[in-house]
């Protein structure tokens, strides 16, 4: 019989996608499956949506809790769910049909403890026709799971060697990942932060020496809404990014001593995106913003001063560091004037 897989999904407000989202996970060809839905606390129907689904459908659990976030509803998904495996997904995504049976696959044929599979982006309402597009490359293409190995190549990477080449190079996220439930052990996400906390999780996966594996077979859907959180103007949360590499900075720097100039380079770019939504904010708002905007600056005047942090950066942060390092409110006021213009 095939190991169980326990699919933990969060959910907040998400009745306008929850459906398509469900749609996708009943659709799973992997046949030994349970869906957790975690409420946090919605208050737009999305919980009702959630038991309606539990009633028809045995494999799916839903759970209703308290608004805490992201964090904690994937810590009590953990702690809820019985399978061997197990994998977390947004209720605004979607999967490919064979994604789970791909990771299941990819996970036994490497003896990892982590799998993960590229994704497709999309911002509408057809998805998989969307994704149906992109035939090429890397991109899905139905295939009998023997001709995965030559279609699809597998990477494997231990602990310290994902640290290098994933997580500092942007593969930060935990879904589109399957993991063994018996090597994540005690390990949870950071409760409190909106922004890193996927990043964190698998920063201490790695450094435990866990393996992960990845592929570049394209099933999972994550959706770009416009009015997600990486589009809107800047809120006190987005602070957690650079908290959150901060922490990073403080562990790597500590166990790979060799990376800490790569990481002071990642925490550099976190900082000038943080720096990018405050420029956003009026005159008026900046003002009552003091206290991020001069932290910000202390942090791009501490580590952009390291000439090994500043040549791990692309020329174009080399620029817009060093504009910003010397002449902060010129360069807001330039950023504020141009996105004002576009």
């Amino acid at each position: 019989m095939k190991k169980k897989v326990s699919m933990i999904v969060p959910v907040y407000n998400t009745a306008s996608y929850i459906g398509r989202c469900m749609e996708s996970l009943l659709a799973q060809t992997y046949d030994n499956l349970e869906i957790i839905l975690v409420d946090d606390g919605s208050t737009d129907g999305s919980g009702e949506i959630c038991d309606g689904f539990a009633d028809r459908y045995p494999p799916v659990k839903v759970f209703h809790t308290k608004n805490r976030g992201v964090s904690a509803a994937r810590n009590r998904g953990m702690e809820e769910c019985s399978g061997i495996y197990l994998t977390f997904v947004d209720a605004d995504d979607c999967l490919d049909k064979d994604m789970v049976e791909h990771l299941v696959w990819m996970i036994e044929r490497t003896e990892s403890d982590v799998a993960g599979c590229s994704y497709w982006g999309f911002d509408g309402e057809e998805p998989f026709r969307q994704q149906r597009r992109q035939e090429g490359e890397g991109s899905f293409r139905r295939q009998e799971k023997t001709d995965w190995e030559r279609a699809f190549p597998v990477e494997t990477l231990q602990g310290e060697a994902f640290i290098e080449h994933g997580i500092l190079k942007s593969n930060t996220r935990c879904w589109s990942k399957l993991f063994k439930k018996e090597s994540i052990g005690g390990r949870r996400f950071a409760e409190g932060l909106t922004i890193g906390e996927d990043m964190l999780f698998l920063l201490r996966l790695a450094l435990d020496g866990k393996q992960f594996s990845q592929s570049n077979y394209q099933g999972y859907g994550y959706f770009q809404n416009r009015e997600g959180a990486m589009m809107r103007k800047f809120k006190n949360s987005y602070m957690d990014q650079i908290v959150c590499w901060q922490q990073a900075l403080e562990m790597i720097g500590k166990e790979m001593p060799r990376l800490a100039c790569r990481t002071e380079a990642v925490l550099l770019v976190s900082v000038m995106l943080v720096v990018g939504k405050l420029s956003m904010l009026s005159g008026k708002e900046r003002k009552e913003k003091k206290e991020y905007t001069d932290r910000c600056s202390c942090l791009i005047k501490t580590y952009a001063s390291h000439r090994g942090t500043f040549r791990e950066l692309e020329r174009g942060y080399q620029i817009k560091i060093a504009v910003y390092r010397y002449a902060p409110k010129g360069y807001m006021w330039l950023y504020h004037f141009k996105t004002q213009k576009g």
